[in-house]
């Protein structure tokens, strides 16, 4: 009985992990949007569908190897190379029988999107235990570097104390660059030799002015418009953290930054907090974040993925369509 047990163990081993699946995955691709901003970080979501009818190990065993890779082309159709010593490793995923997984890739990490220009992508997994590739659709994107519209040099507070330190110097710009159908400000914290931060602010509204101030602790302050009557405060401090974040609307008076002369305090004063989804519309209405993304690997999907899908992966940003995926 013992024996007639290992045997079959022995051959369930082998049709796990030996014997190629016949069956096929289902590869997508999808971004929260099809344009980005110069240095600004940049998520891909590939979606797989395991409809082999076996489960899918990706480990360290010769037999279970896999990757998740893309394939990036440039404007003139050359590949964009990856960065060195930087590999996505899909070690450890797993996915059942019929179980849709999404992977978020944090495709600026691993490949080199510096450069201005449109860059044509798509996915592609392998594995030891499948007869072949199995990729997705290419999806089109564009990264600018925008046109800088303000921006200020500061000096970073003593370390110390005494004053005696060397000087820091950080800069904040504000850049404007073309969406789908409207221009976005965007907020660049950096130095010399690095950049900090890269952050979309909103819509460029016809008519309307932001107000920009800075500190007396070298934090920039923000009053941009989101309407007629409506501003959304930003604060950030000079390594791109966000500090303030709020909405206001314009009552008996109307919201402005505020700074003393004496002392460089900046503070917002006039209007009333404005109500999320009647003053303003909702930033992550109908979008789809991380934490989401996460709740729903954690069930099985009846349903095939779509590769034209949009994934929002930061705070305020609208999904919009890409141009190919009309």
């Amino acid at each position: 009985m013992s024996n007639k047990f290992s045997k079959i163990s022995a051959l369930w081993l082998l049709l796990l992990c030996g014997v190629p699946l016949l069956g096929q995955l289902t590869v997508g691709l999808s971004f929260n949007r099809s344009r980005y901003m110069r240095y600004e970080h940049i998520y891909a979501c590939v979606t797989v569908r395991n409809d082999s009818g076996r489960p899918l190990l990706f480990g360290q065993r010769p037999e279970l190897q896999g990757f998740i890779l893309f394939d990036i082309r440039d404007h003139r159709n050359h590949l964009v190379p990856r960065r060195e010593n930087q590999e996505f490793s899909a070690q450890g995923l797993y996915i059942a029988p019929g179980e849709v997984k999404n992977i978020v890739v944090p495709l600026h990490k691993y490949y080199k999107l510096d450069k201005d220009g449109s860059y044509r992508i798509h996915a592609y997994v392998s594995h030891n235990r499948i007869p072949r590739e199995y990729r997705s659709k290419d999806i089109l994107i564009k990264v600018s570097s925008g046109s800088a519209i303000w921006e200020k040099t500061v000096g970073l507070p003593s370390r110390t104390g005494d004053n005696m330190d060397e000087l820091i110097e950080r800069k904040y710009s504000i850049s404007k660059v073309e969406g789908e159908r409207v221009k976005y400000y965007y907020l660049t914290v950096e130095d010399n030799g690095k950049i900090y931060a890269v952050t979309r602010l909103g819509m460029v509204l016809a008519h309307m002015r932001y107000d920009a101030q800075v500190d007396m602790l070298s934090r920039i302050h923000l009053l941009m418009p989101v309407g007629p009557r409506v501003y959304h405060y930003l604060a950030f401090n000079a390594d791109g953290m966000n500090l303030e974040n709020s909405y206001w609307k314009t009552s008996d008076t109307e919201p402005v930054l505020y700074r003393d002369p004496k002392t460089g305090h900046v503070i917002r004063i006039g209007g009333v907090p404005a109500k999320k989804g009647v003053d303003y519309a909702d930033p992550k209405s109908g979008t789809l974040t991380v934490s989401d993304l996460l709740e729903e690997n954690n069930r099985k999907a009846p349903a095939a993925p779509e590769a034209s899908g949009v994934v929002d992966l930061g705070a305020g940003v609208l999904p919009v369509k890409s141009a190919d995926e009309d």
